[in-house]
């Protein structure tokens, strides 16, 4: 039987756990988030509502990261004074 919201117990956690973090990070802050495979390392920048700003994929091991790491997405604000 239905629960009538058409949402699983799944989904109202997972948008429960969402809105816990974005609680946690300020409006103006992307998030980026890096899958760390065995060969080909992905990361994906999002604005606060999780809309995917850039995507980048390197091939590379997780411990030479360095390229992705230092990678800068077009479009992206300058530095502040803030770190």
């Amino acid at each position: 039987m239905g629960n009538g919201s058409g949402l699983s117990r799944g989904d109202r956690n997972r948008n429960a756990r969402l809105a816990r973090l974005r609680e946690l990070v300020p409006v103006h802050h992307a998030i980026v988030g890096i899958d760390l495979a065995d060969d080909t390392q992905a990361a994906v920048v999002t604005d606060h509502d999780s809309r995917v700003i850039a995507r980048r994929r390197v091939s590379a091991r997780a411990w030479e990261l360095g390229e992705l790491l230092d990678w800068r997405w077009p479009g992206r604000p300058g530095r502040g004074s803030r770190r």
